[in-house]
């Protein structure tokens, strides 16, 4: 059993090639777990040792129970095999983690040597470009979206070419329609256009967990329109909080939590 370890002197978050590697050694999220997923590797990344279930313990996560295949994405195999007992949800649709119960796990699990800034929006393609840009280079970047709004995870070439060189391509269709959490990697740039890298909790999407999104599709998966809200987590060091906190703000960043359907855990207790 994994359980926090004392707060690391944490300086400089996250450590990108430690962060790629736990990623491919995890693999995939335990089924309903894709926030404590995300937040697992951040804590590892910073020397805590927290496994997804003992995040999902500690930010109030719920099963939806039913179909275990139906909770997974196309094509992979459900891992439900949980060595803890979750409480199940009395409706389905509530069932998740509460952001801002993830975020807060991560600050108390660290014991704050990590901070857990929330980004609630406005979502555009501007606004989008400039969380990666501003808080990219200091923070894990854990985005908690609606996958219906984004393209296939895996586009042809010649799309992404043209995407990039101003063009606007037929990209595929999403591969399901789900709220989720995804880590939001990198900011690719070409002659006319961007593109961002989204590193996902299931091998079987895009190349070994790996997407590329244009910064509005993002933002339309962030806004969700389905009467649920998305927002951005940006797990930093506890001493970088402040003045990452205030260039958001200056970037026109609105800071706070917001509602994706689940229930926050404190009014669950």
């Amino acid at each position: 059993m994994l359980t926090p370890v004392a707060a690391p002197a944490v300086t400089t978050l996250p450590d990108r090639r430690l962060l790629a590697q736990l990623h491919a050694a995890e693999r995939q999220q335990m089924d309903n777990l894709c926030g404590c997923f995300w937040a697992s590797l951040a804590l590892r990344a910073a020397g805590v040792e927290a496994d997804q279930e003992a995040v999902a313990l500690e930010a109030g996560a719920i099963l939806p129970g039913g179909d275990a295949q139906t909770h997974v994405a196309p094509g992979a195999t459900p891992r439900n095999h949980y060595r803890v007992e979750l409480p199940a949800a009395a409706d389905p649709q509530t069932a998740g983690t509460a952001a801002p119960g993830l975020a807060a796990a991560i600050g108390r699990m660290s014991g704050g040597a990590l901070a857990a800034i929330e980004v609630s929006g406005p979502w555009s393609g501007d606004t989008v470009t400039a969380v990666l840009e501003v808080a990219g280079p200091a923070a894990v970047l854990i985005a908690n979206l609606r996958t219906g709004a984004l393209w296939g995870s895996r586009p042809e070439p010649a799309v992404v070419l043209d995407h990039l060189a101003g063009g606007d391509p037929e990209p595929p269709a999403a591969d399901w329609d789900v709220g989720h959490f995804v880590e939001l990697a990198a900011l690719v740039r070409g002659p006319a256009a961007a593109l961002i890298v989204v590193r996902d909790t299931y091998q079987e999407l895009g190349l070994a967990g790996h997407h590329v999104q244009p910064p509005d599709r993002v933002a339309a998966a962030l806004r969700r329109d389905d009467g649920r809200q998305g927002g951005v987590i940006a797990v930093c060091a506890g001493d970088a909080e402040a003045d990452l906190r205030d260039r958001l703000r200056r970037a026109g960043l609105i800071l706070g939590g917001w509602d994706n359907g689940t229930p926050a855990a404190t009014a669950r207790r």
